[in-house]
This record gives structure tokens, C-alpha cells and sequence, in this order.
């Protein structure tokens, strides 16, 4: 196995493997995490490959466990880990660096005994990478498993400018709307380019998500049910909304399902990195707004191959989901305002203690969709940048503290 990874040629996701190797040397549990087939595992190799030509580990220092694999099935719990990293210990050189990685590791019972036991006694001399593909862990609950001693970075799927190297591509807007529709997913690359080949790929990676990581960790009954609110979000996703409206919704439908109900469906999306939730937060008082929340899709990819991609209907949408993943993919945090004038502002990100504002629309055709896009803007009246992100080729300088930003370029300003 570490013979086929010091090997292996892979594409290179740099930006992550820059940012985890800042962490190399550090007395830390590595965490990586986020939804399934984002290749993961493949930055794991390339760590592997960095770390030994730069000659930080042995080849018989590397104790691998990969949960998918049935070489590893016998690995039950953290008792059995155990003793298979005794039978490592015995054959490694301890004069020298270890490199732990274990992936897939909500499979295995108690887990977390394990990790924090090697770190106790092996702190200084070791390097302990470890992942998981959701459904039994969320990363507000590491803090508890892991005590403080960890740092976690999160994969997302294919930015834009990762599938323009990736594919050699032009930044053309006919390439960028391909992108939007389905090319998110890192694996794609690895089939021929037909759409009805690559809708049915992500669709059974919902499939996967849905009865691995939701019904069988959740004992999900419903599953028809389940599919059909899934789907209704996925069409209706980006709107402010509250699990009440839905539920009202569903009533309307003469389908019978308490707010409860709806909101643990919900929690379930959340925990498997399908949707994320933003809220509405009162500029001046800082509280949040209850009723007004947005939930924005993790992977559009896969919600174009649900409800199907429609290109009129749903390219407003895309576009300001795409501006939020790629604030997420930069590591700012997120927040939207509701002011006083009853006007929304998109995306607050702040990273850093520096603050940028983003307002999203598809194209500036009129007065006014210019009105409204920059007068929200200007209600706010602090220095920080800010910025209206379009589709238009040409820059609208309405108002001189203002930017305008093309879509396609926004990774440049982040």
C-alpha cells in the first residue's frame, strides 16, 4: 500500500497540501474532513509523498489504516487499532519520526481513546493525520473528542481555477457555465464527458450519502419523505426561509410533518456536508433573526443532477451559492445582514479581523438591478471593501468605494 502512494501520480490540489504542510512538525492532531469524493484521500498521498522526499518520515515509519478497505475490516474498535500499532511499534524505527493517518475513522468504536492516547505519548515524535466522510461527527463536536489538540482542514469540491488547470481549459463564460452545472467533483475527471454519465455519477453519490451516512446513522424510516423535502430544498434553496414555513408548505400539500420533524431533517444535511446554514444578523443590535435563515448547497453538482439544471431558473441562485463556497473555500466567515430598510446585504466575510462586503446578481441590465444591488452597499457606512460580483463583462463604477467584480475573476480578490 505505502509502496503504490509513494508512486502513484496524482493532480495536485496545492492549496491544501501548501496549507497542511504549514502544520508539519506541530505536536497537533491533523484533521481533514468534508463530504465524499473530494478526493481526500488523495492529498493524504501526496502529504505522504512530501513528507518522505523531504525525508521528515521513513518508509517503515508509516502506520496507514484505511477504513474503506477490507484489509482493514478486522479493525473494529479502538482496542483492536491499538494492537495493530503495537505490532507497527515493533517493527518501526522510534529513533525516527512516525506518520500516523487513519482514514475513514468514524468507522471505528471509541476512536478517539486512541488518537489522544498516541498523542499523549507520542507528541514529539510523530505526525498524526486522521479523516472521516461525516455522518457520526460534527466539527463543533471534536473540540470535546479531541480536547483542544487539534487543527482541521476542510476539503471542498473543485474551485474554478483547480478545473480550469485541471482540464486545460480557457475562462470563457461557456466554460465557467459547464462548470457550474456539474464538473465540481475532482473523480469526474476520471470519465468521459457526457452528461447523462456524469448526472447519474453524482446521483449515486447522493444515493451513497443518503443511505450510508443518513439512514443507516440516523434510522432514518421515511426515506420517501425524506427525498421528497430533500428535493423541495434543493429547488427552493437560497431563499430565506424557516423549517416552520416549510412545514406549513408541506401542510399545504396535505402532507402531515411537524416543524420538529422538518428541522432534524435538516440537522441531518447539515451533519452530512450537504447544506450549510447561514443567518440573518441585525447590523446594529448583533442578534440573529430567528425566522430568516439561508441554507446554501455544499455541492451544486449534485443539486443539478436532482432537480436538473435549468439554466434561466436557477443561474442567480448558482452564482451567489458559488460566491458563498468560494468565501467558505478561503476561510472567511460568513454572516447576512438585514437593515433597517428592510434591504438584505448577501455575504458579510470577515477572515482576519478585515471585513469584506459581497452583493450577488446574475447581470446589471437595469437601473434598477443597479439601484438595488449597490444602494445596499451604500447604506453601510464603515471602510471595509466592498464589492457587487456579476456576470457583465464590463465594470460598473456607480460609486467610487463600490467594486465591480466578474464572477469569473472573484478568486482574485479573496
Amino acid at each position: 500500500m505505502i509502496n503504490e502512494i509513494l508512486e502513484s501520480k496524482i493532480i495536485l490540489r496545492k492549496a491544501y497540501l501548501d496549507e497542511i504542510s504549514d502544520y508539519f512538525d506541530s505536536p497537533v492532531i491533523k484533521v481533514i474532513t468534508w463530504m465524499r469524493r473530494v478526493w481526500k484521500s488523495y492529498i493524504l498521498q501526496k502529504i505522504i509523498q512530501k513528507l518522505f522526499k523531504g525525508k521528515y518520515i521513513e518508509k517503515g515509519n508509516i502506520f496507514y489504516i484505511n477504513k474503506e478497505s477490507l484489509k482493514f475490516d478486522f479493525i473494529i474498535d479502538y482496542k483492536d487499532l491499538q494492537k495493530e500499532f503495537e505490532l507497527f511499534l515493533n517493527k518501526a524505527n522510534l529513533n525516527k519520526k512516525i506518520f500516523i493517518w487513519i482514514d475513514e475513522i468514524q468507522d471505528i468504536k471509541g476512536w478517539e481513546k486512541f488518537i489522544n492516547s498516541v498523542l499523549l505519548e507520542y507528541w514529539n515524535n510523530s505526525e498524526i493525520f486522521i479523516t472521516w466522510s461525516n455522518s457520526n461527527l460534527l466539527s463543533s463536536e471534536l473540540a470535546t473528542l479531541l480536547t483542544g489538540r487539534y487543527i482541521e482542514f476542510e476539503i471542498f469540491p473543485l474551485s474554478f481555477s483547480e478545473y480550469l488547470l485541471f482540464w486545460k481549459k480557457e475562462n470563457l463564460k461557456s466554460t465557467f457555465i459547464d462548470y457550474l452545472k456539474y464538473w465540481g467533483l475532482p473523480w469526474i475527471f476520471n470519465m468521459k464527458e457526457d452528461e447523462k454519465v456524469i448526472f447519474n455519477y453524482l446521483s449515486s453519490i447522493y444515493s451513497t450519502i443518503l443511505l450510508k451516512d443518513i439512514v443507516r446513522s440516523f434510522w432514518l424510516r421515511n426515506i420517501d419523505f425524506f427525498e421528497s423535502l430533500y428535493k423541495y430544498i434543493f429547488s427552493n434553496i437560497w431563499h430565506i426561509f424557516s423549517a416552520k414555513k416549510i412545514s406549513d408548505y408541506l401542510k399545504s400539500q396535505r402532507v402531515k410533518i411537524s416543524t420538529e420533524t422538518v428541522l432534524n431533517y435538516l440537522w441531518y444535511w447539515l451533519k452530512v456536508f450537504l447544506l450549510d446554514l447561514v443567518k440573518a444578523e441585525d447590523p446594529i443590535t448583533k442578534r440573529y433573526f430567528e425566522i430568516y435563515n439561508k441554507y446554501y448547497v455544499w455541492d451544486l453538482w449534485i443539486r443539478n443532477s436532482l432537480v436538473w439544471f435549468n439554466f434561466w431558473r436557477d443561474i442567480w441562485n448558482l452564482l451567489e451559492n458559488y460566491v458563498y463556497l468560494e468565501l467558505k473555500r478561503k476561510r472567511y466567515e460568513i454572516k447576512i445582514w438585514r437593515l433597517k430598510s428592510g434591504k438584505e446585504i448577501d455575504f458579510i466575510a470577515t477572515k482576519n479581523w478585515i471585513t469584506k462586503y459581497f452583493q450577488v446578481c446574475y447581470l446589471l441590465w437595469s437601473e434598477d438591478t443597479i439601484k438595488r444591488e449597490y444602494w445596499s452597499l451604500k447604506e453601510v457606512s464603515d471602510n471595509w471593501e466592498k464589492y457587487v460580483v456579476s456576470f457583465d463583462d464590463i465594470d460598473f463604477w456607480i460609486s467610487e468605494w463600490i467594486k465591480h467584480i466578474n464572477i469569473m475573476d472573484l478568486e482574485k480578490h479573496l
